[in-house]
């Protein structure tokens, strides 16, 4: 979660933090071509997910994306069970 949260504070992206430590963002969060392995579980995010050209290698649990999830250029071959999106894969 750590390098997530350092992320979104380099590239200015609002997010919340709940109790719970469950993260929100608001909007779209673009990650393509950043140097980023992974997500952390019960992640949520209202607009559009990027994920293309990272070394990401597959999603967490619980993961909500209220847009559309981009996964060109990378090696996620399955999806969690529980993954909700709102737009097009």
């Amino acid at each position: 979660m750590n390098q997530v949260i350092s992320i979104l504070d380099s590239e200015r992206i609002k997010y919340t933090v709940a109790d719970n430590g469950n993260i929100t963002i608001g909007g779209h969060l673009d990650l393509r071509g950043i140097d980023i392995t992974s997500l952390p579980d019960n992640l949520t995010i209202g607009g559009h997910l990027y994920l293309s050209g990272t070394g990401i290698t597959s999603l967490p649990d619980n993961l909500t994306i209220g847009g559309h999830l981009y996964l060109s250029r990378t090696v996620i071959t399955s999806l969690p069970d529980n993954l909700t999106i709102g737009g097009h894969l």
